[in-house]
């Protein structure tokens, strides 16, 4: 979480000690997609996630015990991600059984979330990568004003059509249609690491 008054954390508590973690923006976006591809399984994620973040400490995974502190340490990680503050430690409960709205996708819509950042900053994000802090990244991202071509894009998806008709429904339908997420969204791939990982320590004590 963002602070105006701490820097922001180098390290993090594991279960084999206080370790550097690398936070760049681009290692937390590669490990979204990691999380949601099918074609990876649960024990090869932990390995990638690991590496991602802590590659500056090497576990061997030759053991249960080695899976199972990777699989703490980014369970713990991911909760530290996806906190909102906002929400705080509720942000992924789901006590209303109220399935989350789909709004947007970091792979989809990569090039508007880029121009949005030039439109917005003056930010070229290319320039940040293995630069930018995760926090910082999404202080900004949550923060790009209604007219930047993301939020546009997001604005056509969750328009209501009801009211409308004629050419100004066929617009909007089209546009909507031209956007519409074909990957998970955001709030899936949230979901996914949840359950992902509470699969994770049950299956890294079994050495699978």
């Amino acid at each position: 979480m963002l602070s105006l008054t701490s820097k922001l954390k180098e390290t993090m508590p594991t279960d084999i000690g206080e370790l550097p973690v690398n936070l760049v923006f681009n290692n937390v976006l590669d490990w979204y997609e990691i999380s949601e591809n099918e074609n990876i399984d649960l024990m090869q994620k932990i390995k990638i996630g690991w590496q991602l973040f802590f590659n500056g400490v090497v576990l061997q995974f030759d053991s249960p015990d080695d899976y199972e502190v990777a699989a703490n340490a980014l369970g713990d990680l991911s909760e530290y991600i996806n906190y909102d503050p906002y929400v705080g430690q509720e942000s992924n409960s789901n006590d209303n059984n109220v399935t989350p709205t789909k709004s947007f996708s970091y792979k989809q819509d990569a090039e508007a979330i880029y121009a949005s950042f030039i439109f917005d900053y003056g930010i070229d994000l290319l320039d940040q990568k293995d630069k930018m802090r995760w926090e910082k990244f999404r202080a900004l991202f949550n923060n790009l004003s209604p007219k930047s071509p993301f939020k546009r894009i997001v604005e056509i998806r969750q328009r209501d059509t009801s009211d409308l008709k004629g050419k100004a429904l066929t617009d909007l339908v089209e546009a909507q249609n031209y956007y519409a997420l074909k990957d998970q969204s955001t709030n899936e791939v949230d979901n996914a690491i949840g359950a992902m990982f509470e699969m994770l320590s049950v299956q890294a004590k079994q050495g699978q």
